[in-house]
């Protein structure tokens, strides 16, 4: 089936990306805007629509895909919760607005499905049946691809890695729960610990601030580092334990320091795991950077087009 232009979003806490990309994974055209932040049920769809109607001529769209944060009915398309970044955004019909204002068909997905699946077609997966992908940002979001399909759970929403309890005393999460892996391995995770460490002139906003200090030999950064790759590393362990993908992909944040990051983290993986994971199992940088959920909006459209 031939597919003229897909119009493809990436939702997120801070800004929605936007871009139109060929069935080819060509991309055309791209773009960002702010991310409303009140009422977002209402005001992202909008939002979308408002930017599927400047474009939609232009570059001759007929199909939308959308990643976004939170947990997705994917039949629907929509929002329907989990987005805790996001101000009453549980609900948002993405899917039907789009097409009731624009004439757009669109197909919504978890952000972190569609960046597993956009690795999966054009990135570091290319070449993988069965890996876990994971991206650490403000939180750890997770997706679980078995034999080139997203594996989605009974209900629709397996991955959820970043809620597996590592420290059953630990501190309280923002979904309610105690000791969660995004509360000691996320990027954020590193930042506040090291503001927390230090005085408030000395405080750091991102996680490319904190691996400076690291790279300059800081004593009070370079502990809270080595603490950090220890809580990450458990939960790699963790989900090489259950699911023995072979291949675990790592983006956003942190991620991006490299492949000095991926040494110390195999490293320590390798002592840490069972030995008969060793030989078979890798921890790799994710291949699309900031393009991985775009591309991912992308695939899914296809994806959704073949069946």
């Amino acid at each position: 089936m031939k597919i003229k232009n897909i119009i493809c979003f990436d939702i997120g806490g801070t800004f929605i990306k936007y871009g139109v990309i060929t069935e080819n994974g060509d991309i055309l055209y791209k773009d960002k805007t702010p991310t409303p932040k009140s009422l977002c049920r209402v005001n992202i769809p909008k939002k979308l629509c408002e930017i599927i109607n400047d474009l939609k001529e232009q570059y001759n769209i007929e199909y939308a895909g959308i990643s976004t944060a939170g947990q997705v009915d994917i039949q629907k398309g929509e929002v329907v919760a989990g987005a805790i970044n996001f101000a009453d955004y549980s609900g948002a019909k993405l899917a039907e607005e789009i097409l009731k204002e624009t004439g757009v068909k669109a197909f919504a997905e978890n952000d972190v499905n569609a960046a597993a699946l956009g690795e999966m077609w054009v990135g570091a997966a290319r070449n993988l049946d069965t890996f876990v992908c994971l991206t650490l940002g403000t939180g750890i979001g997770g997706a679980i691809v078995i034999n080139r399909s997203l594996y989605r759970g009974v209900g629709g929403y397996a991955g959820e890695v970043g809620h597996m309890t590592i420290n059953f005393n630990g501190e309280k999460c923002n979904c309610g729960f105690q000791g969660c892996f995004e509360n000691y391995a996320s990027t954020s995770a590193l930042v506040k610990k090291y503001n927390k460490a230090v005085k408030v002139e000395d405080s750091l906003a991102n996680g490319e601030e904190v691996m400076q200090k690291v790279q300059d030999g800081n004593t009070i950064v370079c502990n809270i580092y080595k603490e950090y790759l220890n809580n990450l590393v458990v939960g790699l362990v963790n989900l090489t334990h259950i699911l023995d993908p072979g291949t675990i992909i790592i983006g956003g944040g942190i991620a991006a320091q490299g492949d000095k990051f991926f040494n110390q983290v195999n490293s320590l993986f390798k002592k840490k795991v069972m030995e008969p994971y060793r030989g078979h199992t890798k921890i790799i940088k994710a291949g699309l950077n900031n393009d991985a959920g775009l591309l991912g909006a992308c695939y899914i459209v296809k994806d959704r087009l073949s069946h």
